[in-house]
């Protein structure tokens, strides 16, 4: 049997967000440095570039 994949609601972490948060990229980026995020229906994704730059993208 093959297991199911895991959601982000499998491993929650929760920090308390404030204006004036920050996060370091590390902890949000996955080892390919993506993230999948879904925003008003829609998949959008953050990722790293070769240049150490971050892009958004629909």
């Amino acid at each position: 049997m093959t297991q199911p994949k895991k959601t982000v609601s499998d491993s929650v972490r929760r920090v308390a967000i404030t204006p004036d948060s920050l996060v370091a990229s590390q902890l949000l980026l996955n080892h390919q440095g993506k993230l999948w995020i879904e925003h008003a229906g829609e998949r959008y994704l953050l990722r790293r570039t070769s240049n150490n730059r971050l892009i958004l993208t629909k």
